[in-house]
């Protein structure tokens, strides 16, 4: 496995933490905006060659055609931005992107996730119906299921502790527990570990507890995979 940063969303001041993080070892990064609803992809490529350049000087190519034939070892890391969930993962799938990236990442490459973009790496995208910033699935994706990295638990991004009880209603209705992650902060998959990054906390949200997480901190997931709906 390579490295995953799942962010919480937020601009480029609140990411900054995590942004100084990822940047470190990159150098060239494809960067992927899609899941924006209006499609103004170079409104969102001013905005990331901006965010990055507060860091660092990198070299940033854009893709907006998934199925573009494109060699995503190239890369240093890839970038999936934020947007409309639902959009976002019809997308990925319908042009076969979805299994490239998961081989890039399983390889050992390096993935971002900003808000949709780490939504989808969780067991199912519908957490995005109940976020403070919530999506509609406009789009008539019918298989929500996600990329799964983490041991069946559904991504929650630009979370708010005033949303825990609608959480709960959540994980009730689907059985799947939840990681909530809020603005300013993010999870950091790599070598089989979970830490937070940022500056807010990270929760953890279960049927029987709520666990919070310090900047810092390892998550262990162990014993939390997310209950089986009886049908």
């Amino acid at each position: 496995m390579g490295k995953l940063f799942l962010s919480g969303g937020g601009d480029e001041k609140q990411t900054f933490e995590v942004d100084e993080v990822f940047l470190q070892p990159v150098d060239k990064i494809l960067y992927v905006p899609i899941a924006r609803p209006n499609n103004d992809f170079e409104s969102c490529l001013k905005w990331f060659t901006n965010a990055m350049s507060q860091h660092k000087k990198v070299s940033i190519q854009m893709l907006t055609d998934l199925k573009e034939d494109i060699g995503l070892g190239n890369y240093d890391a890839i970038y999936i931005g934020g947007g409309n969930t639902f959009k976002l993962l019809k997308i990925m799938k319908n042009a076969g992107f979805d299994k490239k990236l998961i081989d890039y990442y399983k390889s050992g490459g390096t993935v971002y996730g900003g808000s949709a973009g780490a939504i989808i790496w969780g067991k199912d995208i519908n957490t995005a119906l109940i976020s403070k910033d919530a999506d509609v699935n406009n789009v008539g994706l019918k298989d929500t299921s996600g990329f799964d990295a983490l041991n069946g638990i559904d991504v929650q991004c630009h979370y708010v502790d005033s949303q825990l009880k609608k959480h709960q209603e959540y994980i009730a209705k689907t059985g799947r527990n939840i990681i909530a992650i809020p603005e300013e902060s993010a999870l950091l998959l790599e070598n089989g570990k979970i830490t937070v990054l940022g500056t807010k906390p990270i929760t953890l949200i279960t049927k029987d507890t709520v666990k919070t997480y310090a900047v810092n901190e390892e998550i262990n997931l162990t014993g939390t995979k997310s209950n089986k709906i009886k049908k």
